[in-house]
């Protein structure tokens, strides 16, 4: 197990409007420049008046509390293929889903105790390896890996945001080329799947797809139990119809399958592959969390004031979930 690096425990901050460091834009292989030009329509040229359009659109909105940073926008703009409007939609939707969701997005520390035994379970951990620089990155979930006795899914889905806001802000690969997600549901039974909320679900569904500046490229499930057709259609039912129509794979029990789109030098041991272990993994993510509390803890200041909205609330549509957006005026943060 790798070694932990203990930081002392603080309280939650808020930060105020406008303060939030600005990061300038990274430079990216030449493979992943090509790739952001012919499929995210990107132009180098054009890269910095449109993050300024951006900053100048979050100001004005008056609504939204959000990171200012190049970098972290520009992940949008790459996500929604540098369309303005699209990001102006996706990023209204990014805030106004995590501040509808405190039980997901609030209590984000890496090193509260309880938290760190939800980490260590890797229930959701990246892959580190590609075949190719500029193919999509590879999330394993493990739905074996999830003790219902311990902890609940928001808990889970709590540290899958951490993971992702850190690739987000990190990962060009990740941003760029998107993600290949496999779904090892292990020893599971077909009863331990259906001890969810569905309404939650839905709600999940919303915030890691249209409220996520990272791109799904595929969907490939294995080990699947007894029942599992029914399962795979509710998961089909909570996705975009633009998620429903990427790649979507059963490969049973077959190892072999999975390997006929990922090899074994880009695989777990769990999964036949030659990376060694899932744990080293998990070790390594824990300490990337802790390494980045500050960060984790200071996304618990951002969010959305209703009270000083004047576009239409991007969950207008979802009543049954979030109620009318009325309901939303007491989600502010100073």
């Amino acid at each position: 197990m790798s070694a932990k690096v203990e930081l002392p425990m603080k309280e939650v901050f808020s930060v105020p409007a406008g303060t939030i460091d600005r990061m300038p834009v990274r430079p990216i292989l030449e493979c992943l420049k090509a790739k952001a030009a012919s499929e995210l329509n990107e132009k180098e040229k054009t890269i910095p008046e449109e993050l300024e359009m951006i900053r100048t659109w979050i100001k004005q909105s008056g609504h939204i509390r959000g990171r200012m940073d190049d970098q972290f926008l520009l992940g949008f703009l790459r996500a929604c293929k540098h369309s303005l409007e699209r990001v102006k939609e996706k990023l209204d939707t990014y805030y106004t889903i995590r501040s509808v969701l405190p039980e997901v997005m609030r209590k984000r520390d890496p090193l509260d105790p309880f938290l760190r035994k939800v980490i260590r379970m890797g229930v959701s951990v990246p892959i580190p390896k590609t075949v190719n620089p500029d193919d999509p990155k590879i999330m394993l979930i493990r739905a074996d890996a999830f003790d219902g006795d311990v902890c609940d899914f928001p808990d889970i889905l709590k540290v899958f945001t951490m993971i992702g806001d850190i690739l987000l802000r990190d990962d060009d690969q990740m941003v760029i080329c998107g993600q290949a997600a496999i779904i090892d549901f292990g020893h599971s039974s077909s009863g331990h799947l259906f001890n969810f909320n569905l309404s939650f679900l839905r709600k999940a569904s919303i915030l890691n797809q249209q409220g996520s500046p990272l791109r799904q490229k595929g969907f490939h499930f294995i080990n699947t139990p007894k029942g599992f057709d029914l399962v795979l259609n509710i998961f089909k039912g909570l996705m975009t119809e633009k998620n429903r129509n990427r790649t979507i794979i059963s490969h049973g029990s077959s190892l072999e399958s999975l390997h006929k789109y990922f090899p074994k030098s880009i695989l777990p041991t769990e999964l036949g592959g030659d990376l060694g272990p899932v744990q080293q993994f998990v070790d390594d993510w824990e300490q990337r969390l802790i390494d980045n509390r500050a960060y984790l803890v200071e996304e618990e200041s951002l969010g959305v004031d209703e009270s000083k909205r004047r576009n239409t609330n991007p969950l207008a549509e979802e009543k049954d979930l979030f109620g009318t957006a009325g309901t939303f005026r007491k989600l502010e943060f100073d």
